[in-house]
């Protein structure tokens, strides 16, 4: 019966500790002389080209999260809002991930006016997990709760 105990001790055991196993963090760094509030519309389609292409379902993700967050606009649209005076906001985001002992997901957005094409905020966000998906998961997550904090009434 004891030894019974302990197997299911070291299973259960076992389980929370991969289970448990990962990282995950984020940052934002905002220009002096830039407030955010005022953006409330978006244009996405800047992707960063040196991306991999296996990649490309983190980009959608990280993209879907921004759409949430603002009102999505096309060019013709943006610049008839840019010259009405609104404020626009321009992403260019990457993806790196590198697949040394599980991995580590890198997610940066740098965040450009849309008239000007000045940076006016640069987002990252890393996970390192137990495998390249549970890394990437975790960068996933850790850029929605920075979107969140950077933009809490969207």
């Amino acid at each position: 019966m004891k030894k019974i105990f302990r197997i299911i001790a070291f299973t259960l055991t076992t389980i929370l500790l991969i289970t448990s196993c990962g990282t995950s963090q984020s940052s934002t760094t905002i220009s002096s002389t830039t407030s955010l509030s005022g953006y409330k519309y978006i244009i996405i389609g800047n992707m960063n080209k040196d991306s991999d292409a296996e990649l490309s379902d983190i980009l959608l993700k990280v993209s879907n999260a921004l759409s949430e967050k603002f009102i999505v606009v096309q060019s013709p649209q943006a610049i008839s809002l840019a010259a009405s005076g609104e404020k626009i906001i321009s992403p260019r985001i990457n993806v790196k991930t590198e697949e040394w002992g599980g991995g580590h997901t890198y997610i940066t957005i740098v965040f450009c006016d849309y008239e000007t094409g000045q940076d006016i905020a640069v987002m990252k966000s890393s996970g390192i997990g137990m495998t390249i998906s549970h890394d990437q998961e975790l960068a996933i997550s850790a850029i929605k709760k920075e979107l969140n904090k950077v933009f809490p009434d969207r």
